[in-house]
C-alpha cells in the first residue's frame, strides 16, 4: 500500500462527507428514478439550491451537493471516530474524520440496497 486512500468529496446538508472511490461506480449529472437524497440518508436538513449530482454506489444512487471530487487522502490525514464521539454519533455510515485542503470531511460508508418481496432495504455493512 503506497499510504494514500482514494475518496469522492462531496456536501451534504451543508457539511463535507467522502465516501471510499471503489463504492463510486459512476457520476451522473441527471436524477435516476431510483435515488435518494443524501441529506434524507444522514438525517440532515435538505439542501436548498444548488447543482445537485448522483452517485451511483452499489445499486444506491446517492444524490448529493457540489462540488463533488476525487480526491487522494494520505492515511495519516485519517481519523477513526473517537470511542466518545462514534457512540453518540446519530449519522449512519459514518467511518472516519479526514482533513484535506479545505478542511475536515466525515468519512461514511454507504450502504447497499436489497430487494425482497418488492420492499427495499438500505442495508450497511458491519
Amino acid at each position: 500500500m503506497d499510504g494514500r486512500f482514494e475518496v469522492v468529496c462531496f456536501t451534504a446538508g451543508g457539511s463535507r462527507f467522502a465516501v471510499e472511490a471503489r463504492q463510486v461506480q459512476a457520476m451522473l449529472e441527471a436524477p435516476p428514478l431510483n435515488a435518494i437524497a443524501a441529506e434524507t440518508l444522514l438525517g440532515l436538513p435538505t439542501a436548498e439550491g444548488g447543482r445537485r449530482r448522483w452517485l451511483h454506489c452499489g445499486g444506491l444512487c446517492l444524490e448529493v451537493s457540489e462540488p463533488v471530487r476525487l480526491a487522494s487522502l494520505t492515511v495519516d490525514h485519517i481519523h477513526p471516530l473517537p470511542p466518545l464521539l462514534a457512540a453518540r454519533l446519530t449519522l449512519p455510515g459514518a467511518r472516519a474524520l479526514a482533513f484535506d485542503a479545505d478542511g475536515l470531511l466525515l468519512v461514511i460508508e454507504v450502504p447497499h440496497r436489497e430487494h425482497q418481496e418488492g420492499l427495499v432495504f438500505l442495508v450497511m455493512e458491519p
